[in-house]
């Protein structure tokens, strides 16, 4: 198949400058509003309280958003070999914008991995309890007595084995999931790019399906996390102000995408959209941040055992006779 060759004539001029600084702001953003995740999940040294499909889900849209980005701003790639560094590093950072991003999210999937609760990844199981039904039918038969009935029998106590809970085999499938996704969308956007050229309607319309698929991702993405925060009542290892900064944050980051050159609406909706649901989930934990800082207050101000002394005054003060 002939492939389409490289038409210099395509490259249009750097971006504007307020656009570019703009885009620069948020790069930065983007990587400094994860860190608070991050440092939270590593301070705590667990990952409880974030839904294992609330990771899966955006993990899985973030690669998809990344192949979407590099392969309809392929030329952007191309050009920096007939452009000034200046001018290249303007236009590639829409393509480090989102890289950012989704590699910032896949390293709050390491860590969710990494600090997973231990005492939730295996649960004991008694040998007794499964042979349990087996021996309630034996005892429920009657049976004559062998012989040697009366010697001591040896005691056997039931032996006990560690089986991998729901929750921790659940969050081995995600991690086996992201990675064959990763995996997909590494190798098949390179046979495209290779055997049918970057600008050839496969690759286009391949192009467009990630951005699609990242886009349904997105719009579900934050569900499995509001349940589970809704659920439980408590934050968890969410943090707060990671929500403070990307949820306004994220609307500033679909505008730039939108506005850069040779994007269609499929780069930059999904941003939009989570952006939207990001702040429900941040509506949801600052009532429940503020409902548990109450709690602690109370429990500092100790009206319980406030209650409790006149009680404990009276059953130390010397009893007096009924009658004297």
């Amino acid at each position: 198949m002939l492939l389409l060759p490289f038409d210099p004539a395509v490259c249009k001029e750097a971006p504007s400058p307020h656009n570019t600084i703009l885009t620069t702001l948020l790069c930065i953003g983007t990587f400094l509003s994860y860190l608070p995740q991050h440092i939270k999940i590593i301070s705590r040294r667990s990952s409880d309280g974030i839904s294992p499909f609330f990771i899966l889900l955006g993990a899985a849209g973030a690669g998809s958003n990344i192949t979407n980005m590099v392969l309809l701003q392929f030329v952007a790639l191309q050009c920096c070999t007939v452009q000034t560094f200046g001018v290249c590093v303007a236009s590639l950072l829409g393509i480090v914008q989102v890289f950012i991003q989704g590699s910032m999210f896949y390293i709050t999937f390491v860590l969710y991995m990494s600090f997973f609760p231990r005492e939730n990844k295996y649960k004991s199981v008694s040998s007794a309890e499964n042979t349990a039904s087996a021996s309630a039918s034996a005892s429920a038969t009657p049976s004559l007595p062998a012989a040697g009935a009366g010697e001591s029998q040896p005691l056997l106590l039931p032996s006990t084995a560690k089986q991998p809970t729901i929750e921790w085999q659940t969050a081995l499938y995600v991690a086996a999931a992201v990675s064959t996704h990763g995996l997909v969308c590494i190798l098949m956007s390179t046979m495209l790019v290779v055997l049918v050229g970057p600008y050839a309607a496969p690759t286009r319309t391949w192009a467009s399906l990630l951005g699609l698929f990242s886009l349904c991702l997105t719009c579900i993405q934050f569900l499995p996390q509001i349940l589970k925060t809704w659920r439980s009542g408590v934050v968890g290892a969410l943090s707060i102000p990671m929500m403070l900064m990307q949820t306004p944050g994220g609307f500033l980051f679909s505008y730039s995408i939108a506005v850069r050159p040779g994007v269609n609406w499929s780069s930059w909706i999904s941003t939009f959209v989570a952006a939207t649901l990001q702040g429900v989930l941040l509506v949801i934990c600052l009532v429940f941040d503020a409902r548990e800082k109450r709690q602690h207050a109370l429990l500092d101000g100790n009206p319980v055992g406030n209650a409790a002394q006149p009680e404990e005054q009276a059953s130390s003060s010397p009893s007096q006779p009924l009658f004297s």
